[in-house]
């Protein structure tokens, strides 16, 4: 049973939000195995051209969520106008720290995809995840009043070692810096009731009682059958499929494996950039 209790067809919104490697896909998967919540993998709302975007018609992401061309196509012309990602716009978060567009036209479009992707998931709860929000979370909070936030963090050490090792790209350091550059930006705004902060091995080495407070956060009830993932229940099992371990079993070895993979002088300088961050989320030096 769940403890929802809304007097229209109006679902609640929630973003996933968080650095690029810090357990953002897994936490989307945990909260769509609820049967009240849905969860898009990734839409690029407010990047509209990016090839991986709901709202880009030569995308394919659309068609793993269930969406329609059509309405697809017609999302695409009402934001042709509009670019966040505009040269413009760069140019101006560059200086400013801050997008600028208009986000009207974005509300409307994203209010009715995450309404009709609800509707066809039977949920009362729906959202999407995606780590660039942390950039738009001024005009997303404006946009969405009654939205909720759930904020994923991870050891920076696992951070480091992920983004160092996937796919060979040897982007450690990169990612690892852009944790603390997005940490800072949305510090103040973890007080808040809307905001809920949840760390990455939490999710995966205490899954019950993580999920049962995330569930809450939400609204809903809990029930351990809800952390049991079946593709054959899933009705848009695609949207997965980027990342193998996004549909595996918990596995509380990947949030260790750092230890095995980093060397000491790896280990010491990812402890002195990221110590103050370390402290913060309570994990061991």
């Amino acid at each position: 049973m769940n403890n929802i209790d809304k007097t229209d067809n109006t679902p609640s919104y929630l973003f996933c939000i968080g650095c690029q490697k810090s357990g953002t896909t897994i936490l989307a998967r945990l909260l769509d195995q609820h049967p009240d919540i849905a969860c898009l993998w990734e839409a690029y709302f407010l990047n509209p051209r990016n090839e991986s975007s709901i709202f880009n018609p030569e995308s394919k992401a659309w068609s793993k969520h269930g969406y329609s061309k059509d309405d697809v196509t017609q999302w695409s012309l009402r934001l042709k106008s509009s670019n966040p990602f505009s040269i413009k716009s760069r140019i101006i978060h560059k200086i400013t720290g801050q997008f600028s567009f208009p986000m009207q036209p974005y509300k409307e479009v994203i209010t009715e995809a995450l309404n009709d992707f609800a509707s066809r998931c039977n949920v009362k709860v729906v959202g999407d995840k995606w780590p660039w929000y942390i950039e738009f979370l001024d005009q997303m909070i404006t946009a969405f009043p009654g939205a909720k936030y759930i904020y994923t963090v991870r050891d920076p050490r696992g951070i480091w070692n992920s983004a160092q090792r996937f796919k060979d790209r040897n982007r450690g350091d990169e990612i690892l810096n852009e944790m603390l550059s997005k940490d800072k930006k949305i510090s103040q705004l973890l007080k808040r009731d809307d905001f809920y902060t949840v760390r990455y091995e939490d999710l995966i080495c205490k899954p019950e009682e993580t999920c049962k407070e995330l569930y809450e956060f939400l609204g809903c009830g809990y029930s351990d059958d809800y952390l049991k993932y079946s593709s054959e229940n899933d009705p848009y099992p695609e949207r997965w499929n980027w990342v193998p371990e996004a549909s595996g079993k918990l596995d509380p070895e990947i949030t260790v494996k750092w230890k095995k993979k980093m060397t000491s002088g790896e280990i010491k300088k990812v402890n002195s950039t990221a110590g103050v961050f370390i402290e913060k989320y309570g994990y061991e030096k």
